[in-house]
């Protein structure tokens, strides 16, 4: 339970680091802040160091800086590409593909936490 709570709270944290030094858009913030709290009520009450749940959390955090931030990028050379009519895709996709790197870093992450020892065939 204590790493659970002190896991959302470093996750509230680094919701709101990117927020005060970056200006990044509201979508890249909301992504970063639900990636946490995602990560944090789901990853930290997991066996595990906690140094190790925070690192990845660190790394997690990162990649999602800049995966938003390369989005970023393409959205707006899309917009500028393809005008209005790139509006209506990148407002329905744009969760979508937020997604992937969540569920993608989430599933990589919980392999990291898994123990490596190996089970003998007999042994339950």
């Amino acid at each position: 339970m204590n790493h659970l709570i002190f896991g959302l709270l470093i996750g509230t944290i680094f919701s709101f680091l990117p927020l005060y030094f970056l200006e990044l858009p509201d979508e890249a913030f909301f992504t970063l802040a639900l990636f946490n709290i995602l990560f944090a009520s789901l990853i930290f009450p997991l066996n595990g160091t906690l140094t190790k749940k925070i690192f990845i959390l660190v790394i997690g955090n990162i990649i999602g800086l800049v995966w938003n931030y390369l989005f970023c990028l393409f959205a707006y050379a899309a917009a500028n590409s393809l005008g209005s009519l790139f509006s209506i895709p990148y407002i329905i996709l744009s969760p979508f593909i937020n997604l992937v790197w969540i569920v993608t870093f989430w599933a990589m992450s919980l392999t990291f936490l898994a123990p490596s020892e190996r089970r003998v065939e007999g042994e339950i």
